[in-house]
């Protein structure tokens, strides 16, 4: 059965659905609190739930919020805890349900530059970027752009604080810090042929130490895949 997404406010999330989607991360992170777990998705807007005739399979959770750069202000989408059981990996609901949200904060902001924030602790969070857009950082591609560069450092700064290294563009985990469990979803020699992979784990070497690396992309319709963007608009 295919998974089918539903966009909820948060405030609107049941009990029972907090306690699923908690089991969820705790059966593939280690360390996962289930105080800080609430206390993270009572700070985000909007949870899309995945589910399977009614049991949820996955969630990611979503907060708009707006950030002050010198020369403008620019709206950010910031990705909190996302997690799909492993069945359903190569399932579309999820980045197509994300997209549909994504141009609905364009439509009502159309006059404000909209950007995607997110931290990647593993390389199958970090691979969501070029399936998604066609230009992201960092990236093996090309340099971070100046303004991208700066407006990244500078969010991650703000949310952050000293957890994030500017030199390395990571998040520093603490000793109780979320991290995948190992066998989740290991980098291996066959996943390393992968460029973008291969410089996820350059990039973000602590990864299995709940390291992460903090990305960001423009969100527009001219930087959508044509891939993502045929399923967009059915």
């Amino acid at each position: 059965m295919a998974l089918q997404a539903h966009v909820t406010p948060v405030n609107q999330i049941s009990e029972v659905q907090i306690l699923t989607m908690l089991r969820i991360m705790q059966t593939y992170y280690l360390n996962v609190d289930a105080v800080q777990f609430r206390t993270d998705l009572k700070e985000k807007d909007l949870v899309i739930l995945l589910h399977e005739e009614g049991a949820i399979r996955g969630f990611s959770t979503w907060l708009l919020t707006e950030h002050e750069m010198p020369e403008q202000k620019v709206n950010i989408i910031f990705s909190g805890d996302t997690i799909i059981e492993k069945a359903h990996w190569h399932s579309l609901a999820l980045p197509i349900a994300w997209g549909r949200l994504m141009l609905s904060a364009l439509a009502r902001y159309p006059d404000r530059e909209l950007y995607w924030v997110l931290t990647s602790k593993g390389h199958k969070t970090y691979r969501f970027l070029p399936v998604f857009f066609r230009e992201f950082y960092p990236a093996f591609m090309k340099n971070t752009p100046v303004f991208e560069e700066a407006l990244l450092h500078s969010f991650a700064s703000h949310r952050f604080g000293n957890r994030f290294n500017p030199a390395t563009g990571t998040l520093t985990a603490s000793d109780k810090a979320q991290k995948l469990i190992p066998g989740v979803a290991d980098i291996t020699e066959a996943r390393r042929k992968d460029k973008h992979v291969a410089f996820f784990e350059r990039m973000n070497p602590g990864c299995t130490q709940g390291d992460e690396l903090v990305c960001l992309a423009r969100c527009h319709p001219d930087n959508i895949s044509p891939f993502i963007k045929r399923y967009l608009k059915t």
